[in-house]
């Protein structure tokens, strides 16, 4: 996936601005894509220059002018295109998910309170994952089901694992 798709669809649901595009990234992590504004204005200068995008400005009551962006044909093409090409499975570049990797590493009791504060965020962020009223949205609430039902299951197992033989020194 790249940035510029992202942004395509975005732009899909409406025009906006590199402000507002951040944020609809931000309100909303289903989309699984996360970027800095360093990242979404040259992205949309890319776009613009290909004739993916319009740009107009736009008063602003805060400020300076808005840049406002749309999509046009060429980026509507592009769009549907980039959906079209086959699904494959994600690929985490994450380094919260290497560290859970990686728990047998670490002493019974930091592994135990390592999955208690994961299962709390994780139930934070179900709580704040509004309904399912997309594919995406849907397939979130249900990756973090899984996640507090992996983070339960690893606790039980600990809990019923023999005690460990202090390391030596």
């Amino acid at each position: 996936m790249s940035l510029p798709h992202v942004l395509l669809g975005l732009l899909s649901r409406g025009p906006a601005s590199g402000w507002d595009l951040k944020h609809r990234m931000e309100r909303d992590p289903a989309l699984g894509w996360d970027a800095e504004l360093t990242q979404i204005y040259p992205a949309l200068r890319r776009l613009l220059r290909g004739g993916f995008v319009t740009m107009k400005r736009r008063r602003s009551e805060k400020g300076p002018p808005r840049r406002e962006y749309r999509l046009t044909p060429a980026g509507r093409r592009e769009f549907g295109e980039w959906l079209a090409e086959p699904l494959v499975l994600p690929r985490p570049h994450d380094a919260a998910l290497a560290r859970l990797a990686f728990l047998e590493r670490q002493p019974r009791e930091l592994r135990a309170a390592r999955l208690v504060e994961y299962r709390a965020f994780v139930a934070a962020a179900l709580k704040k994952s509004p309904a399912g009223s997309t594919a995406a949205r849907r397939r979130w609430r249900v990756l973090l089901e899984s996640e507090r039902a992996w983070a339960d299951a690893e606790r039980a197992l600990l809990a019923a694992a023999p005690e460990e033989p202090p390391a030596p020194r």
